[in-house]
């Protein structure tokens, strides 16, 4: 029943990221290129209404992460985002009239197969992250953190090195919520409070990482990518990270293959990508 719920609060949770994405992409598509992968792009993008209501519907989505996290383990909540997918897919058909074809249909049944595997597959719980795993989430939280900065270095601004930061990004979030739940489940505050201070600032990266995406590419090319790492990366390392390891393997390894295809085919459908990016013009 636990894990029910935990995928349900997923579903949920991906449902108002969409919805985050989707008025947050509005706005970032408005916004001079030369912005990209800069402070001043949030900086402008924090003046608009829309887009703090997109960003006021991410917040809330992420408690509703941690308390799914709090009931089952990373490797079943994480690839339960990919629900939000098939909630866009839904509006674009419902609000927008678009017409569902094979590569919407093997999306959505994809991921709809693949979750419930992991649940079946996947450990119920996360269980504790071993030393060398918290060191692994510090190292992936600094890799997020400095992505952005270190793209702009680089000169790489474009749509697909943007989108795999903001991808890598969310999943560090995603590790580092489960830490922060362990540490307050224990007791541990100042443990909680370092996590979290991690966690905001991968957050403040993938957002920022997110919006240049965004404004370099079309949703079809970005969301795939997004989605498809934050969905699949804390999934994999779920194993390697803590002292839990999946009852079935070779049943969790196919199940999150196909989770992982399944959101590259749903995000590059036309249908969700107009239901993620409402109005907007290119």
């Amino acid at each position: 029943m636990r894990v029910l719920v935990a995928i349900l609060l997923g579903g949920l949770t991906s449902a108002l990221y969409a919805l985050s994405t989707s008025l947050q992409a509005l706005e970032a598509r408005r916004t001079p290129a030369d912005t990209a992968l800069r402070a001043k792009l949030l900086e402008a993008l924090a003046r608009r209404r829309l887009w703090l209501f997109g960003t006021a519907c991410g917040l809330i989505a992420w408690p509703l992460q941690a308390l799914a996290l709090s009931l089952a383990s990373v490797a079943i909540v994480q690839p339960a985002l990919g629900l939000g997918l098939i909630v866009l897919l839904v509006l674009g058909v419902l609000l927008l009239h678009e017409r569902i074809g094979p590569r919407e249909l093997a999306g959505a049944v994809s991921i709809a197969v693949a979750i419930a595997v992991l649940g079946w597959a996947a450990p119920p719980e996360t269980g504790a992250f071993t030393r060398g795993g918290q060191i692994v989430v510090v190292a992936l939280l600094a890799v997020a953190a400095g992505g952005p900065y270190l793209l702009r270095a680089l000169g790489r601004a474009d749509g697909l090195a943007t989108s795999i930061a903001a991808g890598v990004a969310w999943a560090a979030v995603g590790l580092a919520t489960a830490l922060i739940d362990g540490a307050l489940a224990e007791r541990h505050w100042l443990a909680a409070l370092a996590w979290g201070t991690g966690a905001a600032g991968a957050g403040w990266s993938g957002l920022l990482s997110e919006m240049s995406a965004l404004q370099r590419w079309p949703a079809t090319r970005s969301i795939p990518v997004v989605f498809g790492i934050e969905m699949a990366l804390p999934a994999a390392l779920a194993p390697i990270v803590t002292k839990t390891s999946p009852g079935h393997t070779t049943s969790f390894v196919a199940a999150l293959g196909m989770a992982l295809g399944g959101a590259v085919l749903l995000g590059s459908s036309r249908a969700v990508a107009r239901a993620a990016q409402p109005l907007t013009a290119p």
